[in-house]
């Protein structure tokens, strides 16, 4: 009997020992990563990355300019001026820069091969898009016998074709969009504002926002300080939670970013999605399929906690697969995740832990408010959203799709052999956190306020795709795991 006290007390001695220094050690690693990790500093280790790419920008626009004392300087770099700078893009050959200056809307192209420009503020004629959410806008230079067509469209396609004597000489599209913003007699704003839309979108928000803290409240009652912190019991679940949540999905978004024919913004709207863990909807659904109480509990909060501090690293790394860097302040995270999970579970743990019968009344009630305003919300985003979804095609599904499968499949086997732990994870490795996607992609990209809509809407689509593919596994895992 004592060598089986001393036994037990000696495995609880040695889980604690190792949750304690595996927690302080990837929170070590984390933060002096985040520190020293800048994206100049890669630039410089990987000389053909994104980030390298924008020397020829920046040639392409300081030859735009008429020189000046500092320009000329060696020791002064060249200023990239973006505010009068519509579209600028680039492929293997060419750079192509659409600007105002004055009254008049311009174009340069800069030949990568040569070092020359092809076209220095050449005029260009402007057809505007007919629907301006989905058509092209399109900008036609002529020189000569040569026409040189630029078009651009909201979810951040561009193509550049050359034609010479009606014979089209070259087309390049998927290019790489650096800037698509609006420039009044350039490309004007899509719609004027609307006070009553807008005030509808910030009722709308208000009321998105208040159904998450109803639905991680309704969760919370449930739960106890035991419930909350059971996975520091369990090291090795613990390990393999954050693999699977924080650092295989961003991975394979990464490789999913390589397939050919997606958009600028839906590569955007795919890397914030990937880099943003801790859904609100995790707790709900993982229950709903008879996950692990005490697993979802303490899952959920281990990865609200850690997201202060593995978004923005994670921002940076896939930073490094566009031409325009992205940055998410972790108290802008910290800020985000308190209102909307850390304030309601606190509240909740502490009614459930405190005043447990009054946490027992308010569970049903609260549940079923909770449930019928998420009804509501559901219903107006997809009356909203549904034509955009419809439109994403079929490259966008695809990737969506194999990120959501891949996701589903990593956190199940990491699960372990439990299907109570396999359903948990996997929902929270597949399920990403669309309103901290949302703030990422809206304290970024600046010059790319053109396409905005178009990221956005790739944020809602990956969100119901990744839904669909989670009804699809609940059903397989309820035949053959239960």
């Amino acid at each position: 009997m004592f060598l089986l006290k001393s036994d037990l007390i000696s495995k609880r001695i040695y889980t604690k020992a190792f949750l304690n220094s595996f927690l302080a050690v990837f929170t070590m690693i984390m933060t002096v990563t985040l520190l020293s990790l800048t994206i100049p500093s890669f630039a410089i280790i990987n000389p053909d990355s994104a980030m390298n790419q924008k020397v020829y920008s920046q040639k392409l626009i300081t030859q735009s300019l008429a020189p000046t004392s500092e320009q000329l300087s060696p020791n002064t770099p060249p200023k990239i001026l973006t505010s009068e700078t519509a579209l600028l893009f680039q492929n293997d050959r060419y750079v192509v820069r659409v600007f105002r200056e004055g009254n008049q809307a311009y174009v340069n192209i800069y030949n990568k091969e040569s070092k020359t420009l092809t076209l220095r503020k050449v005029p260009v004629s402007i057809t505007p898009p007919k629907n301006p959410k989905k058509d092209p806008t399109k900008y036609v230079a002529l020189l000569g016998n040569q026409q040189y067509i630029v078009i651009i469209n909201p979810l951040g396609t561009s193509e550049l074709t050359i034609v010479r004597g009606g014979k089209t000489v070259y087309r390049q599209g998927n290019n790489q969009v650096e800037i698509a913003q609006e420039i009044v007699g350039v490309s004007d704003p899509i719609q004027p504002v609307n006070p009553t839309v807008e005030l509808i979108k910030t009722i709308f928000i208000n009321y998105a926002k208040l159904t998450l803290f109803a639905l991680m409240f309704s969760m919370a009652i449930r739960w106890t300080f035991e419930d909350v912190v059971w996975l520091g019991q369990q090291p090795f679940l613990l390990l393999r939670s954050l693999i699977s949540v924080l650092i295989a999905v961003p991975i394979l978004g990464a490789l999913v970013l390589f397939i050919p024919g997606l958009t600028v913004a839906q590569r955007i709207g795919i890397g914030a999605m990937v880099a943003c863990p801790g859904a609100p909807m995790i707790p709900f659904k993982s229950l709903k399929a008879g996950g692990d109480a005490k697993f979802v509990a303490s899952l959920q909060f281990t990865v609200c906690i850690l997201a202060i501090i593995s978004i923005p690293l994670t921002a940076v790394i896939l930073a490094q697969f566009y031409p325009n860097q992205a940055w998410l302040p972790p108290q802008d995270i910290a800020k985000q995740i308190f209102f909307a999970q850390v304030l309601p579970i606190g509240i909740g743990v502490l009614l459930a832990q405190y005043l447990p019968q009054l946490a027992d009344e308010l569970v049903e009630p609260v549940t079923k408010i909770a449930k019928f305003m998420l009804l509501l919300v559901t219903i107006v985003l997809l009356a909203v959203t549904l034509e955009k979804v419809l439109n994403a095609g079929f490259i966008a599904y695809l990737a969506m799709g194999l990120i959501s499968i891949a996701s589903l499949a990593c956190g199940h086997f990491l699960g372990g052999p439990k299907p109570e732990n396999q359903t948990v994870l996997a929902y929270a490795t597949a399920t990403r956190n669309a309103g901290l996607a949302i703030l990422l992609v809206s304290l970024n990209f600046p010059n790319l306020d053109y396409i905005k809509g178009g990221i956005i809407n790739t944020l809602i689509t990956y969100a119901l795709i990744a839904g669909i593919v989670s009804i699809a596994y609940t059903n397989w895992h309820k035949r053959n795991c239960v």
